[in-house]
């Protein structure tokens, strides 16, 4: 039978799993916005901003962002990526 982690190994392994998504951050591909608008309506901090004469969303407030993934999740188009930053 196969030896359980240990809780110490588990804490390690979940501070590591917290420090990378810290960093995580939204990306948006405006050219592949189709203007469904589904990301402003989940967002649960008002980072989007529908143009509804240019049938886009515009990416505001940045620095409100949770990095939820909820946006990324609904965005039929792939307009909207989570990624780690470029260093």
């Amino acid at each position: 039978m196969a030896e359980s982690p240990s809780i110490i190994d588990l804490l390690m392994e979940h501070v590591d799993l917290a420090r990378r998504l810290r960093v995580v951050q939204i990306h948006y591909y405006p050219e592949r916005c189709k203007g469904v608008w589904q990301c402003y309506e989940v967002c649960p901090v008002g980072c989007w901003r529908p143009d509804y004469e240019g049938r886009k969303v515009s990416f505001e407030h940045g620095e409100l962002c949770i990095a939820c993934g909820a946006c990324v999740l609904q965005c039929p188009e792939k307009a909207i990526e989570l990624k780690v930053p470029d260093e």
